[in-house]
């Protein structure tokens, strides 16, 4: 009797993964990650804890307040995008700070030599500055 009714519903019918669900798809995501094995291990860890913490918060959530806060796998992938992609900004500002770094310390290494080459030069040339100090108070 009422089409345009069952046209437009949409179904709030979320299940929950099990925790070996989340395990094998946080490694799915994480394995073209170059890292040791131990930590991408914690990493994958670390991610189902904040899942399950997010779920019991949810539920926590709802009893105090009575409003319904879904955590769905979607959202499991999308943290897990988000931790991928906030990995690799880390590496790469590390990489760049370390490159500065490294940079840094040539230029320090490169003006010390130079001044090293400086003071041998001045100290060669300390007796010509001498004679010609001398050849100065001659004239005046």
């Amino acid at each position: 009797m009422f089409p345009s009714l069952v046209n437009c519903c949409t179904i709030d019918w979320f299940s929950e993964w099990p925790q070996d669900a989340l395990l094998s798809v946080a490694k799915k995501f994480l394995a073209p990650i170059q890292m040791e094995p131990k930590v991408r291990e914690s990493c994958v860890e670390v991610l189902q804890f904040f899942h399950l913490s997010t779920t019991n918060w949810a539920q926590e959530f709802y009893k105090k307040l009575r409003r319904k806060y879904y955590v769905t796998p979607t959202s499991y992938i999308e943290m897990i995008s988000s931790f991928v992609s906030l990995l690799d900004e880390k590496r790469n500002k590390v990489i760049s700070d370390q490159n500065k770094y490294d940079n840094g310390y040539e230029q320090i290494v490169k003006t010390e030599k130079a001044i090293e080459e400086m003071q041998i030069n001045l100290i060669a040339l300390q007796p010509q500055l001498k004679e010609a100090a001398i050849a100065t108070e001659k004239k005046f």
